[in-house]
């Protein structure tokens, strides 16, 4: 990479800082988290061979002391944890992105972008291009294929009116996960990086939301289907779609949502209890609580449910992050009660698998006969709590998965945080293993299947429709 160091004058006291965040050691720290309390664990390095992980390890301790590690730390541990294929293993940003660490800009390496590249750029249909920010068009990059052992793009600024965003800064960085789609870390305003992903669309001329290509016709909006141009979308809403269907949105399965859902539920009891046919829309909804969803199931349950109950691993860590969650004054007490004995449970068996819940069949439901039939709209994005749903709602008679395969995000679950040691991020990581897996039920990164698959363009909702209808 055509890397120069920024040429400044730096204080005892910023060199003292930039040595006590260093790369290697934060990256020992979340190792060593993840090794002694990451519930996936012991499966991946078992798939792996320890030979594997351990070789994987040393190659990216190895980047963690390069020139330009404390840049790209939180890429090189990204790339650690994506050794597990865990979506509840990762971190976010902890820090204010209002406010600017100038020590740290002043670390970062600058890209030596030169104009005959620019140009280069210019004609490029791929990837590679010159983009600019959509939002207020504040800032220009051009984006390089330039691959290495932690990136294979990188945005670099090449214009920008935002005084500490200086031409040859990279904007972001990622690895290829298919033709269209990147991993990586977007740096923020403040130059901090967060995870992000980025995707390649609109005929090659759109990243993401937020970068369109330099030149490129301007995209056709298009309204949302059965909502009008400009109309905000709530995450959690309830209408007739007709005069046999009633359609709820659940965006979300956030504890927070739960008295608007349960609002909705109470004030149209009568309804539901006539209306031939239901819509849960649950697409984009990647989890949350269970008690949020809990009130939908006795309009969905005609049979014996069967519930597969998950162990957990009684680390110092874990019980000190479960009681984190007792702090919280929206949890309902029929939650808090069974939280406390599961983490009395724990702090009598230290180190060990304990069972966090049971398995058990529950039949405490009686049938309704309205609405007759449950169409469930999922899609890719659909995960976590979503799914712990979707595998009672499916053992219905009446239930209906229509969509897309759901994202797979269900056999290590129930996450605490952890901060890192030093750099501004915050570790999350399952501590839960679903028993499903020592039963060959496991759905990490397959999902749950729809019976009706639907295309990405089509008018999800009028299919539903016509499913229920005709």
């Amino acid at each position: 990479m055509k890397y120069m160091m920024v040429m400044a004058l730096l204080c005892l006291a910023a060199s003292v800082k930039s040595q006590t965040c260093a790369c290697e050691k934060e990256f020992l720290h979340v190792k060593n988290i993840v090794e002694h309390n990451f519930a996936g664990y012991a499966d991946r390095v078992k798939a792996l061979s320890k030979a594997g992980y351990e070789k994987k390890v040393h190659q990216l301790l190895q980047l963690t002391r390069n020139k330009f590690s404390s840049d790209n730390c939180p890429l090189i541990i990204y790339q650690y944890l994506k050794i597990f294929k865990s979506h509840h293993l990762g971190f976010a940003p902890n820090y204010d992105p209002a406010k600017t660490d100038t020590d740290f800009v002043n670390h970062r390496p600058v890209y030596n972008i030169t104009d005959e590249e620019i140009a280069r750029l210019k004609q490029s249909r791929s990837w590679e291009g010159i983009y600019y920010f959509t939002y207020d068009s504040s800032t220009k990059i051009a984006v390089i294929k330039d691959p290495t052992d932690i990136h294979d793009y990188i945005g670099v600024t090449i214009e920008s009116t935002r005084p500490t965003w200086k031409k040859g800064l990279i904007k972001f960085e990622g690895k290829l996960e298919n033709d269209s789609i990147l991993s990586g870390l977007l740096y923020m305003r403040n130059h901090r990086p967060k995870f992000e992903g980025f995707w390649l669309h609109d005929n090659n001329n759109m990243i993401s939301g937020d970068w369109r290509r330099e030149g490129a016709p301007a995209p056709v909006k298009q309204a949302a289907a059965n909502s009008s141009p400009g109309e905000r979308i709530p995450t959690i809403h309830a209408k007739n779609l007709s005069a046999n269907t009633f359609y709820l949105k659940i965006g979300s399965s956030d504890l927070k949502h739960k008295p608007a859902i349960d609002s909705i539920l109470k004030a149209n009891e009568g309804l539901l209890n006539s209306i031939p046919n239901l819509v849960l829309d649950f697409r984009d909804n990647g989890g949350g609580a269970d008690a949020t969803w809990a009130p939908l199931i006795p309009y969905l349950y005609t049979q014996p449910i069967k519930e597969i109950g998950a162990d957990v691993w009684a680390t110092e860590l874990t019980i000190a992050g479960y009681k984190k969650y007792l702090e919280d004054k929206n949890l309902p007490q029929a939650n808090r009660d069974r939280l406390l004995r599961k983490i009395a449970k724990m702090e009598a068996a230290k180190g060990k698998w304990i069972r966090g819940n049971e398995d058990e069949i529950n039949s405490s439901f009686t049938a309704k006969p309205f609405p007759q039939k449950v169409v469930i709209l999922i899609n890719r994005w659909c995960g976590s709590a979503t799914e712990e749903f979707l595998l009672a709602a499916q053992q219905s008679t009446k239930v209906i998965l229509v969509g897309e395969n759901t994202i797979g995000n269900l056999d290590y679950s129930n996450v605490v945080e952890v901060p890192f040691s030093c750099y501004p991020y915050t570790l999350t990581y399952a501590t839960t293993r679903s028993r499903r897996l020592d039963m060959g039920q496991g759905i990490d990164n397959v999902g749950i299947a729809p019976k009706y698959r639907l295309a990405e363009e089509a008018d999800w909702i009028q299919e539903t429709l016509r499913i229920l209808e005709h």
